[in-house]
């Protein structure tokens, strides 16, 4: 039995598809029990959008759409759509709800779409689907972190930060998850591993729990 995260990016995306990403087995033509799915980023620029952006991602959660769906900001999908599962089993539904937040730029984001997060926490909350967040770019918010990653738990910057975020969408302090992304090493950081397969391990551990 497959056991599946659902990523929610907050924030613009080049994601439109919901996309499965499934992990195979080193050497090996198997893949591990644990999938993940990822949504379109959220994009508050219409209260239509929005509402047709939660739809769509609380039917998600359900097992409701299929791998490869197109979101259409403009309509939700509907049952005629060959993309909507009408029999979702426990293998399509979604058991850990995945808030992704740039840290960068998490003090801009708006009433709206801190609003549109509770509201899919608290669905995920009514199907028993515990929730945990990421927040990225650490390094791009704290001077400290971005001379050694390894003072991450010893900002005050990045612990307000979370707080904030914590106090303001409603996911604890314990299931916040800070990591520094990939984007000019030229090779593997044990540092950067290290925080990513942690916050990693902690989605795992949450998998099957009512709640978070």
């Amino acid at each position: 039995m497959s056991r599946k995260a659902g990523v929610a990016n907050s924030g613009e995306t080049q994601t439109k598809k919901y996309k499965t990403y499934r992990i195979q087995k080193d050497g090996q033509d198997t893949f591990c029990s644990l999938v993940l799915s990822d949504t379109m980023g959220l994009e508050c620029n219409s209260n239509r959008r929005i509402k047709v952006y939660v739809k769509d991602i609380k039917r998600a959660m359900k097992g409701r759409v299929r791998d490869g769906y197109t979101f259409n900001p403009e309509s939700k999908i509907s049952k005629e759509d060959r993309y909507y599962n009408l029999a979702p089993t426990a293998n399509d539904k979604v058991h850990v709800l995945v808030c992704v937040v740039d840290a960068s730029t998490l003090s801009q984001m708006s009433p709206k779409a801190i609003e549109t997060l509770q509201d899919i926490r608290e669905e995920a909350s009514d199907l028993d689907i515990p929730q945990v967040a990421i927040l990225t770019k650490i390094d791009m918010i704290c001077p400290e972190i971005k001379k050694d990653l390894r003072n991450v738990y010893r900002s005050k910057i990045l612990k307000k930060k979370m707080e904030k975020f914590s106090a303001e969408v409603g996911i604890p302090m314990n299931c916040i998850f800070p990591v520094k992304n990939y984007h000019e090493e030229n090779n593997f950081n044990s540092d950067i591993d290290s925080l990513i397969l942690s916050a990693l391990k902690d989605i795992i551990d949450n998998l099957g729990q009512s709640e978070c």
